[in-house]
């Protein structure tokens, strides 16, 4: 992808330095895209096929999470992996004058996208959403979740990670060169490992957690993408997530855990058929 298609740029958000893409004519309508939460991930090598095709039509932002590609390596050990991250778009959505927006994201960013429109007053002020392979965290299987922890920084392992997500490794030589590139940013892998320390004298109960009862109360169109042969969710989930409001509705197409990878040009069509329909539709 030529990257006259998108401006690197850096901000503050919330006190944290913060990277994003910029893309697209600022008087068209604002989509946020928020990137997966894999090893190596960056918002280059997550949206990098679909900024251009997209930015056609919306005012595209992809900012990069606290941990990830060139924002601050932030670890929180007494909040949640979305808990911690909340507050930070918030501040970035807010930081760059954006009363309100679309969201776009895939895997881990889905699932922020759908805790964060469930959240108290909607932070991020979203107006339409779209998570793909994001469940908001139901619904994931325990191999997966290993599996995704399991890299240790090397080629073989960027090589293994891109297969899992991607479905192939085909013809991604250089994505998966620039996966492995990017682990070994200073503070990234360690950022994304340490929520696994916990002290061995304390025993914590996981808390109760009323996200599926916030997200059945939901007022925000969100359309949930779902891949058939994806390896990391259980089969149907977000058909059982769109069971639970009319404001959900669920597709699932021939793909692996990213078809924003995988397949692009699909995702394209999704994206831009659904938040070109009536809002709110089923």
């Amino acid at each position: 992808m030529a990257t006259s298609q998108f401006e690197a740029k850096t901000i503050v958000a919330g006190g944290f330095k913060t990277r994003y893409l910029e893309a697209g004519d600022r008087t068209k309508p604002t989509l946020v895209l928020i990137h997966d939460g894999a090893f190596g991930t960056t918002a280059e090598l997550c949206w990098q096929e679909l900024i251009g095709k997209l930015s056609r039509d919306h005012h595209i932002l992809a900012p990069e999470l606290l941990g990830w590609g060139g924002t601050d390596k932030v670890v929180y050990f007494d909040r949640s992996p979305y808990a911690a991250r909340l507050p930070h778009i918030e501040a970035f959505v807010s930081e760059l004058g954006i009363a309100s927006a679309d969201y776009l994201g895939s895997s881990f960013g889905g699932s922020l996208i759908l805790r964060a429109m469930v959240a108290p007053g909607n932070p991020w002020k979203i107006s339409r959403a779209i998570s793909i392979s994001g469940s908001g965290g139901p619904y994931r299987l325990q191999s997966g979740i290993e599996a995704l922890a399991d890299y240790t920084p090397s080629l073989e392992a960027a090589e293994k990670l891109t297969a899992l997500i991607a479905g192939s490794t085909s013809g991604m030589e250089d994505h998966i060169r620039q996966r492995h590139e990017n682990s070994l940013i200073p503070g990234h892998w360690e950022t994304l490992m340490a929520p696994r320390l916990k002290n061995p004298s304390v025993s914590r109960a996981v808390p109760a957690d009323d996200y599926l009862d916030r997200l059945a109360q939901t007022t925000v169109p969100a359309l949930l993408i779902a891949g058939s042969r994806d390896p990391l969710l259980e089969q149907g989930w977000a058909e059982k997530l769109a069971a639970l409001s009319p404001k959900l509705s669920a597709i699932t197409i021939d793909a692996g855990h990213e078809p924003n990878i995988e397949c692009p040009d699909e995702v394209c069509r999704l994206v831009s058929g659904y938040l070109g329909c009536t809002e709110g539709a089923k």
